[in-house]
């Protein structure tokens, strides 16, 4: 198991902080180096303990944080570590699958300070991506939020504590639309009665509550703290720069910084908290 005095050492041979110098400089460094925090790194690599490769070691998962933060090129991201492009494409790639499987998110933790009775548990949302445009041109990637080719997911977060408890998705935005991306899976786990706090995109009311003049300020308020954690997941490059990758790697770069800002509201770093 490494620490997160092992993370902090090995980032700032990276990030060539004095380790010895400001402790708040480092902070600040380490966290737009590398998206998240050293001790957030030591978690995530006791979590993977079982499943990453023997030879794996802790510089591997930085480099791979690395890259989801920067998604800078490899001859870029291996000379500033060191390696050869082949052996930073490896491990990303392997990190990446790793992170992206980790049981972070879990479906049963919107009761977490349920309200006794409550029947809304949560909130939904979609969010698009940018991908290269996909040959031949074909309408159905077309996202109208950016007037371009995207990929779309949803997410659900806990409305009583602000923990993501549902994310899905990876499908062209112009042919799914949220509410049937909703459809396809997301209603199937609700339980019978239950709803979700949802915009009026989702435009079904025997599954989601929207703003319809009742009670609107705390559920727009509700709603208001999807933008914040939208905002989180693209403080990581791969997923506000257009994706230049195969489109099959995109939903694991997705899962990845996912489970990552979950991991990061469970060390502290919480969604605001609503009233509802």
């Amino acid at each position: 198991m490494a620490s997160a005095e092992t993370f902090w050492r090995l980032g700032h041979n990276i990030t060539k902080h004095d380790v010895d110098g400001s402790i708040a400089l480092g902070y600040r460094k380490f966290r737009s180096f590398f998206g998240t925090s050293p001790s957030v790194c030591a978690a995530a690599y006791d979590n993977l303990s079982h499943v990453r490769p023997i030879k794996s070691r802790p510089e591997h998962l930085l480099w791979t944080l690395l890259h989801l933060k920067h998604y800078a090129t490899e001859h870029i991201s291996s000379a500033l570590v060191g390696v050869s492009e082949k052996t930073f494409r490896k491990w990303c790639h392997i990190f990446i699958r790793l992170l992206a499987k980790m049981p972070v998110i879990e479906w049963e933790n919107r009761f977490h300070r349920a309200l006794k009775g409550s029947n809304i548990l949560v909130s939904i949302d979609g969010v698009d991506f940018r991908i290269m445009e996909p040959s031949p041109f074909n309408p159905k990637w077309y996202s109208h939020k950016f007037h371009g080719p995207g990929l779309r997911y949803e997410l659900a977060i806990c409305i009583r504590t602000g923990d993501i408890v549902w994310a899905y998705g990876g499908l062209p935005c112009g042919e799914w639309s949220d509410l049937r991306l909703a459809r396809d899976v997301f209603i199937f786990g609700l339980r019978e009665g239950e709803k979700a706090i949802a915009d009026r995109g989702y435009n079904d009311p025997n599954f989601f509550d929207f703003p319809n003049g009742n009670n609107d300020g705390k559920k727009k308020q509700v709603l208001a703290r999807h933008e914040t954690l939208n905002r989180r997941l693209k403080q990581f490059d791969c997923l506000q720069q257009r994706f230049r990758h195969d489109l099959y790697l995109h939903p694991l770069y997705f899962h990845s910084v996912v489970n990552l800002t979950q991991m990061m509201i469970d060390h502290g770093e919480t969604l605001y908290l609503v009233d509802f």
